[in-house]
């Protein structure tokens, strides 16, 4: 009996000093428990922990999970066949934290080593109160049950029947996101160990999640976005009805997801738009040529209003996107669907403040909506914006000008970084262009492809390289022309047809700039650069017609003229930078 009573001293006092710790320290690859203070009354007592921590140093991760209060049954003779057994865990008061690290290599195992097993069954923790992923945090009270199996550099098994949460709440760098109403899981992560790669998530994860969410407004994102970005978020608070379902970490069918919140307001640049919101997703059963899944976000009505606060309303914005599972089952193929119900009429003079009387519009509309389609026909990749006018009055300095405008914005090229909208693929066409100038326009038309162009937030630039196919030289003539007297060399170009002209274009507050301008027709082509700026014109032309070659001097009020050496004289003006 005295045997027994020291054996049980020494034990407790081993489990007290660190003894065990150590033990274990030495035993397994990164991987320290902890605790402050324990007792046992060995054999038929269970073990008792204070303050437990188990801690896991990966090559690119480091975890660890603390438990306040923890008494499980463990097997002594199990460690000494390099084996955790322990059963009937019972924890309370639980935290658990992961963030990225940098770590090396663990060296390989010497050979005939036996790798340490750590077995975890029959483990129930209640409130788990901190859920800690580096920027993600949840705070609340979760209930867990489950199991865990890890065979070091072998294999790591989780499988958790129950997660239950009551209440909580989400944060993203220590703001409230969202509140958990409800939250019911079961999971399951079986993840092999890859040498030099770690444990393989791929096709680890299963399981199915359902949960009740009350969204606070956006306002947080604008942290995220930093204090120089364009683009700010205000309100949209919502609701959130979610139920997940995974198989080796893809999305199985009866996932689906309902989302809606109030008036999400969006300011991007002198640009501000305001709308509430609705978001559903959902995945299908597998069927022969259906899509395995769908999610649409939609917009009604969309509020957009400019920098004097005149503006418009579009009934309705919606995005949808069809997924289709890829020959193999692994991914998706994915066909968006943008639709834009037509907008009001938009009154062009409020972008006057932009152009800064490069071109001053007096009266004109606009209307914006997406690419007409039969009613009930299918839409697969339709993502064509258009942007439509009534016939537009303003004036460029002195002149005035008529023009009708229709833009077409390809979204499947649109981009964005918050500092810039991607606009390559848009086509800008103008027709019924009239001028009153010293070579006046009469019903010209053009059509300008920009393979390239991105609008700038904040300032507000356009900057775009463009190819346009044009009617005739009308722009052009009236472009060299500052009074009703045409230079002779330049007289044959009012009979020029079926022009190409290239070149990049930047416009901004203080005006147009042209750059590596070239145009080419019949016996013709020209090459230069120019600003326009409150209609006053600068910049310098190389001309060829036939075999004639001049050089075209813009400045304000009137043009110059060099016919002797114009190459030379030409290739002495070298165009000025973009502002």
């Amino acid at each position: 009996m005295a045997a027994f009573i020291v054996l049980e001293v020494l034990l407790n006092v081993a489990l007290n000093v660190g003894v065990v710790q150590a033990i274990m320290r030495r035993g397994t690859d990164r991987i320290v428990l902890g605790w402050e203070r324990a007792w046992w009354l060995w054999p038929v007592g269970r073990l008792h922990l204070r303050d437990f921590t188990l801690t896991k140093q990966d090559p690119d991760l480091w975890w660890k999970v603390e438990v306040e209060a923890l008494s499980a049954n463990i097997s002594l003779t199990a460690l000494l066949s390099n084996h955790v057994d322990v059963q009937g865990i019972d924890g309370h008061g639980a935290s658990f934290q992961l963030e990225p690290s940098s770590a090396p290599e663990e060296p390989p195992s010497a050979p005939g080593t036996r790798p340490w097993e750590i077995e975890l069954v029959d483990v129930t923790l209640h409130e788990v109160r901190v859920l800690d992923f580096s920027r993600v945090r949840f705070a609340g009270a979760l209930d867990v049950t489950g199991t865990l199996h890890l065979t070091s550099r072998e294999r790591l098994l989780v499988d958790l029947p129950s997660v239950r949460v009551a209440q909580g709440f989400l944060e993203v760098d220590g703001k409230k996101v969202a509140r958990l109403e409800t939250l019911t899981a079961r999971a399951l992560l079986d993840a092999p160990f890859r040498d030099g790669e770690g444990y393989d998530l791929s096709q680890a994860i299963g399981g199915q999640a359902q949960a009740k969410v009350e969204l606070f407004p956006l306002d947080w994102v604008n942290e995220q976005l930093g204090a120089s970005a364009p683009v700010s978020l205000r309100g949209g608070a919502g609701r959130l009805d979610l139920d997940v379902r995974m198989q080796k970490s893809e999305l199985e069918a009866g996932s689906r997801l309902d989302a809606q919140g109030s008036e999400l307001d969006l300011r991007a640049g002198p640009m501000r738009a305001r709308a509430p919101w609705t978001l559903q997703a959902s995945m299908e059963p597998e069927r022969p040529e259906e899509p395995s899944g769908r999610m649409e976000v939609t917009f009604a009505p969309v509020r957009v209003s400019g920098p004097g606060g005149k503006g418009v309303e579009v009934p309705e914005v919606a995005l949808s996107v069809l997924a289709r599972r890829r020959p193999g089952g692994r991914g998706f193929d994915l066909e968006p669907d943008l639709r834009v119900a037509k907008s009001q009429p938009l009154d062009l003079r409020v972008i006057n403040p932009w152009l800064e009387k490069t071109l001053e519009i007096d009266s004109g509309h606009a209307t914006v909506q997406s690419e007409e389609r039969p009613k009930g026909a299918k839409a697969r990749g339709a993502l064509r914006l258009r942007m439509d006018t009534d016939l537009v009055s303003g004036s460029m300095g002195k002149n005035k000008v008529l023009l009708r405008a229709e833009v077409e914005v390809d979204a499947r090229h649109l981009s964005t970084d918050l500092t810039e909208l991607g606009l390559a693929g848009t086509t800008l066409r103008l027709s019924k262009v009239s001028s009153n100038g010293p070579v006046p326009i009469r019903a010209w038309s053009g059509v300008f492809s920009l393979p390239r162009a991105s609008l700038s937030l904040s300032p507000t630039v356009l900057s775009a390289r463009f190819s346009s196919q044009l009617t005739d030289t009308q722009p052009l003539v009236a472009l060299l022309t500052t009074s009703k007297g045409l230079p002779s060399f330049l007289t044959s170009l009012l009979n020029i047809r079926e022009v190409e002209v290239t070149g990049q274009v930047r416009i901004d507050e203080r005006g147009l700039q042209v750059r590596e301008l070239k145009a080419k027709g019949q016996g013709f082509s020209l090459e230069g650069h120019l600003d326009l700026v409150r209609g006053d014109m600068t910049g310098a032309l190389l001309t060829t017609i036939g075999a004639v070659t001049g050089g075209v001097e813009l400045r304000p009020g009137h043009h110059d003229l060099h016919l002797v050496d114009a190459r030379k004289w030409f290739e002495g003006q070298p165009a000025p930078p973009f502002r």
